[in-house]
């Protein structure tokens, strides 16, 4: 059986790095984007010149219900072979709480807990067939919270409840667990450098992470580890630590 595995936010940052490894160890890779087509396009043309037929990009925007309702229905016919689900999209940005409206409610909570949670149940029954694996990318600030971020740190303080109440449901058939970024990349506005000095000085390995580190503790988790389920590890540098 050709391994399968389903990668949301694919197209870029650690998403294209996790489609990257999975394929260059073998596996066969369907990877969810929504609007970065150039970037998804030319990454699956990349693997599928590499090995044929061995790389699907499938857009999908999670805050449309029938878009979501489109993506599952195709992973349905096509996803036979399933044997993992990396939760890797997320939408990101900073809102005030005296500022919040019922649209920053959806956007935040959609990709970063409403998604993860429909999708799990669209394809456990494959997951638990091939007795799979689900990752949730989380949050350093699940735990910690974030100011000015509030509605983002609880939807991936909901994800990381998910992770320990869907290992418990899935247990013994799907192994789930949850990884935790601290500082790993530069957001895509980069901060100045005042704000980037700051940002190392609070972290005791006093530099940035990378896709890198992701991608190893995924490799782990997928295809070694059989027995670790409802766990959290972060990956930060010591940044947690306080």
């Amino acid at each position: 059986m050709d391994k399968q595995i389903l990668i949301t936010g694919g197209a870029q940052r650690i998403g294209k790095q996790l489609v990257n490894h999975f394929h260059d160890i073998g596996w066969d890779i369907l990877f969810q984007y929504r609007s970065s087509s150039d970037s998804a396009n030319n990454l699956c043309n990349q693997l599928n010149s590499k090995r044929g037929n061995s790389c699907q990009a499938l857009q999908c925007d999670f805050d449309n219900d029938d878009s979501f309702a489109d993506f599952c229905n195709e992973m349905n016919k096509n996803a036979n072979n399933l044997c993992a689900l990396i939760n890797n999209a997320s939408t990101f940005y900073p809102k005030k709480i005296t500022e919040i409206d019922s649209s920053d409610w959806e956007k935040l909570m959609s990709s970063n807990l409403k998604t993860p949670i429909f999708l799990s149940s669209a394809l456990a029954g494959k997951l638990v067939k091939n007795k799979g694996h689900i990752i949730n990318i989380t949050d350093i600030y699940a735990e910690q919270g974030m100011s000015g971020y509030s509605v983002y740190a609880a939807a991936k303080a909901g994800l990381y409840n998910f992770t320990k109440s869907l290992a418990r449901e899935l247990a013994p058939d799907v192994l789930v667990n949850s990884i935790s970024p601290g500082s790993i990349l530069w957001d895509v506005n980069e901060p100045s450098e005042e704000k980037k000095k700051k940002i190392l000085d609070s972290i005791p390995m006093k530099r940035l992470g990378s896709e890198k580190d992701i991608v190893m503790l995924a490799d782990y988790l997928i295809t070694k580890n059989t027995y670790m389920t409802g766990r959290n590890i972060s990956v930060d540098g010591g940044k947690s630590l306080g």
